[in-house]
């Protein structure tokens, strides 16, 4: 205060805290404020208020205000996802391909909204296939023609026979590429096509105009058996109405017209193939209703092995009877 008791102004230097970042702890500045007007009576109270410079830790500052720092909250930390499922998808990726329809199997014969669910996923997948333009397999058969009548014409016949692993590897080529795009879950007319290519392939094998190179093929007895075993495996997995189909289109007697031009011995298992389209299979499918019910009473021995290896509970304790001596006798 002024000499003479009247009433003055005074400076005041407060010092302020932030309770709003950690960072503004470290950090007090001095701020100087407005004009404050003091009078006579309250000014020692008030002063000594203002210049108060006793510090409070941040934890009692805040209290009252009900705010903490950052660093006072506990933050649980972040969870770890859990790796179970990943794990467990890892370890089905790594089956091999008969466990995991076992197990598909398995689990849909005994829970049947999980068989709803495959049924609907086949559904789509026939949808989806039923879209597709079917294969066509002419440019197999012309190249095996080639290998065959064009591309070794004229030459001696030792020449001829040395090219004969080339000539082989372009027809066993065609045909594992036929056999592989002609699976049996594709549409009916991509299985037609392969069929009717592998009969031009094997009649293309039989009217060779290089005799060198058709006798080594007719003798060997194995490249044209690997057709014929390929035909029944297009031929066997056609259903009863595609077979009818497929002799509609008058292709079987095509197919049938073949067995003219060989011996039985050059291309055995064509024979099957007849058999098959003339419905021998399926009467022997079909059998007695005895078979059918012991196949259907075994419909659990499907189960993979390591479920039908779970312990099984022992049978229960047979009881003995007792006989007395005079009931022996």
């Amino acid at each position: 205060m002024e000499e003479g008791g009247r009433p003055g102004v005074y400076h005041v230097k407060i010092k302020f805290y932030s309770v709003s970042r950690d960072a503004d702890l470290r950090r007090a500045w001095n701020v100087k404020t407005p004009l404050l007007n003091f009078n006579r009576d309250n000014s020692t109270n008030t002063a000594a208020m203002a210049l108060d410079s006793s510090k409070r830790s941040f934890e009692t500052f805040a209290r009252p205000n009900g705010t903490i720092s950052s660093a006072q909250i506990d933050v649980p930390a972040p969870k770890k996802a859990r790796a179970d499922n990943v794990n467990l998808w890892e370890m089905i990726t790594k089956l091999d391909a008969t466990t995991t329809c076992s197990l598909l199997h398995h689990f849909c014969t005994q829970d049947p909204s999980l068989a709803a669910h495959v049924e609907s996923a086949h559904r789509s997948r026939l949808a989806k296939e039923a879209t597709k333009l079917p294969v066509e397999f002419d440019p197999y058969s012309k190249s095996c023609w080639h290998a065959l009548n064009s591309q070794y014409r004229g030459m001696r016949s030792s020449k001829q026979f040395e090219a004969m692993g080339d000539i082989i590897g372009t027809l066993d080529s065609s045909r594992r590429a036929i056999m592989k795009a002609a699976t049996p879950d594709t549409r009916f007319e991509t299985r037609r096509n392969a069929l009717e290519v592998l009969r031009k392939i094997s009649k293309s094998v039989m009217l060779c105009d290089e005799q060198q190179i058709r006798h080594e093929i007719m003798k060997d007895g194995i490249t044209l058996g690997e057709f014929a075993d390929s035909m029944v495996e297009l031929a066997g997995g056609m259903t009863v109405e595609e077979r009818e189909k497929y002799k509609k289109e008058g292709l079987y007697e095509k197919l049938v017209d073949l067995q003219n031009e060989c011996d039985d011995v050059d291309m055995e298992g064509l024979q099957e193939v007849y058999a098959i389209f003339d419905g021998e299979g399926d009467e022997e499918e079909g059998g007695d209703g005895d078979e059918s019910e012991d196949s259907s009473g075994s419909e659990s021995s499907d189960a993979p092995e390591f479920l039908e290896s779970r312990p099984k509970q022992p049978p229960p304790p047979q009881q003995t009877q007792v006989f007395s001596i005079g009931e022996l006798s």
